[in-house]
């Protein structure tokens, strides 16, 4: 199919580029979510705004202080092939190697990917449970950058809290000897994910991210604190239904019983991996 007609804007300048996103035109880095969705006839938006050209905007990965920066126009393909990340984030590099095809991880961005807010969204779900922050830009007049805690940052099926503001950097803090694993469940490879999980544990904890349970990639406060006080878990998938965030929709991949089944046997098997 092809997409219904938009309007295309390329600034080159924050200021323009804020003023096109104030304006409801949506952004556009990689491009491969929304353009696979354009052409489905899933999404239709008006204008379009192409980052590419932004100074402000990184497709650099490092050190920023005790944060790993990853600018917004990082590919999947960089992340996965980075040493950086794979020293540090080894379940991040898998999670980007599992996404799409070569084409896809080539063009597509990881900040992209979080922001398109698909629940099951593998950079979602993987910098949910790895603690990520996201630097957003507001005014361009004004270079301090406010942070998102990615707790926060979702606020539903495919939407985020950004409301005009442009994402600038995902931030993840360092975790030094850190033990994370990311799984998914799909129909085939380089499909998206029905049910994914990553869970990450270390000094500070554990988190579990579940994404294909609910409307927005979650993570289950009461299944991570029972994990971390020692209790065996001897029912994730009752901890699962009991939780009224996960309602996850009753389609051609399965019924929410299903569904929550696999998330379930995922996410034990992500705790055996990291040995809770």
């Amino acid at each position: 199919m092809r997409p219904a007609p938009f309007e295309l804007f390329r600034p080159e300048s924050l200021a323009d580029a804020l003023a096109a996103l104030a304006a409801g035109a949506e952004p556009l880095a990689g491009g491969q979510s929304m353009l696979q969705s354009m052409r489905l006839g899933r999404s239709q938006p008006a204008k379009i705004v192409d980052l590419s050209r932004l100074d402000c905007l990184s497709n650099e990965i490092g050190q920023d202080g005790e944060f790993l920066r990853i600018g917004a126009l990082v590919t999947h393909r960089q992340l996965a092939e980075s040493a950086i990340v794979d020293a540090q984030f080894p379940w991040l590099c898998e999670a980007a190697r599992l996404i799409g095809d070569v084409q896809v991880r080539n063009l597509g961005t990881t900040l992209g990917n979080v922001c398109w807010a698909d629940p099951r969204a593998n950079m979602a779900v993987a910098m949910l449970a790895s603690g990520a922050q996201v630097t957003v830009l507001k005014d361009p007049a004004d270079p301090i950058t406010e942070t998102l805690l990615l707790d926060e940052f979702f606020s539903g099926f495919r939407r985020t809290v950004l409301s005009g503001s442009l994402a600038q950097n995902l931030l993840v803090p360092a975790a030094p000897h850190a033990r994370g694993v990311y799984l998914e469940f799909s129909r085939q490879p380089q499909d998206l994910a029905i049910v994914n999980v990553c869970a990450v544990a270390d000094a500070n904890g554990l988190r579990i991210a579940l994404g294909g349970v609910a409307p927005i990639p979650i993570r289950n406060s009461r299944m991570e604190a029972e994990v971390q006080s020692g209790s065996p878990v001897s029912d994730i998938a009752q901890l699962l239904d009991s939780d009224p965030r996960c309602q996850p929709p009753q389609d051609s991949f399965g019924s929410r019983e299903y569904k929550l089944h696999v998330a379930a046997e995922l996410t034990l098997r992500a705790l055996r991996i990291i040995g809770k």
